[in-house]
């Protein structure tokens, strides 16, 4: 009987362990290729504006970005260029407006910039919307097919090349996120900025505290969601002329210690920013828990300008419910996580 016993319990270890090796392997066949900064574009001055903030030694300087190089990027100093020392895009876009920073770019005096020298692209605060299951093929890996859901994302924005902290089952989201340029309030939506940003996500708090008979983002999501270096920004912030138009150029790519794991179209998301945004002040009264409290995805009086829209993730992510015993099977020190999209520069985060 005990021999049955242990040859059963091996069966069963075998079992889960190909089944392990088998749901995490990359979902795509791509390596990341010499320096990840080779053929990082910019959308071109006639099609929007790509701004940019140099964060050297404490400071905020806003630049707008004429072309990028793998050393860095050349651009042009807002402040020295108009006498007026703004170091915030959407403050720059109320003062000057988007044809004047566009034309800026075009004509303005250029000076060059090392990428180590930009920081978050934009001042924000650390209480977000984000959408999850926004793309059909994430939500069919995950299991999750009842449709689109909205959740809160308190992380205070970091650098693209900023660190990010290793957590129980932790997994990574490569996102467009979207931000409205002014206060989107009911009845008046506002125009958007895009930024690439990573939604990590530690998946264990997730899976333990969701209770499925609540509705979906409610519970679990915050805490797993939330937290130091949870949300690093790309260095861009773009504002593009014609916003359906540069999200159908998008592509997302994320690489974990150079192999392949995310690709995707972000014309894929099933709501855009505008339907994330209007569908959160409609939930405005909805209570979500968080960490010993209940939080609001946002005020019913509108979302404030700068805040950020995470528009979910397309598939390739770690987790699956088979793995989430694994830690194994997540991200772990040490290990380096680059993400890039067209047009939006690029995340490169160290795990620690």
């Amino acid at each position: 009987m005990k021999r049955a016993l242990s040859i059963l319990a091996g069966a069963v270890g075998l079992a889960l362990l190909v089944s392990n090796v088998v749901l995490t392997r990359p979902a795509f066949d791509g390596r990341l290729e010499g320096d990840p900064f080779d053929g990082v574009s910019v959308l071109p001055a006639e099609q929007g504006v790509t701004f940019a903030r140099v964060t050297k030694d404490g400071t905020g300087r806003l630049v707008v970005v004429r072309r990028a190089s793998a050393e860095g990027v050349h651009a042009i100093d807002v402040g020295t260029a108009t006498g007026r020392p703004i170091d915030d895009p959407l403050a720059a876009l109320a003062a000057f407006g988007r044809e004047a920073l566009e034309e800026l770019a075009r004509t303005g005096p250029e000076t060059f910039v090392r990428w180590d020298e930009l920081g978050v692209p934009l001042v924000a605060g650390d209480a977000h919307v984000a959408a999850g299951t926004n793309y059909a093929a994430h939500a069919r890996e995950t299991g999750l097919e009842d449709g689109v859901f909205l959740f809160p994302k308190l992380s205070a924005p970091t650098a693209w090349n900023a660190p990010a902290f290793a957590r129980g089952r932790f997994d990574y989201e490569a996102e467009l996120c979207a931000v409205p340029l002014t206060a989107f309030l009911p009845g008046r939506p506002s125009g958007f900025g895009y930024v690439l940003c990573n939604d990590f996500t530690d998946r264990w708090p997730l899976v333990r505290d969701v209770d499925f008979d609540r509705p979906m983002g409610t519970t679990g999501f915050t805490e797993a969601k939330g937290g130091r270096g949870m949300m690093p920004l790309g260095p861009f912030l773009v504002v593009p002329r014609d916003d359906d138009a540069f999200r159908a150029s998008v592509t997302l790519e994320l690489y974990v210690d150079g192999r392949m794991r995310q690709r995707s179209s972000a014309a894929l998301m099933i709501w855009p920013p505008a339907e994330i945004a209007s569908r959160a002040l409609a939930a405005c009264r909805q209570d979500y828990e968080g960490v010993g409290r209940t939080v609001r995805l946002t005020g019913c009086d509108g979302i404030p300008a700068g805040t950020i829209l995470l528009t979910g993730t397309p598939e390739g992510v770690l987790f699956h419910p088979a793995t989430i015993w694994n830690p194994l099977a997540y991200l772990r020190a040490g290990d380096e996580v680059v993400v890039r999209a067209t047009g939006l520069g690029l995340l490169r985060n160290r795990i620690e």
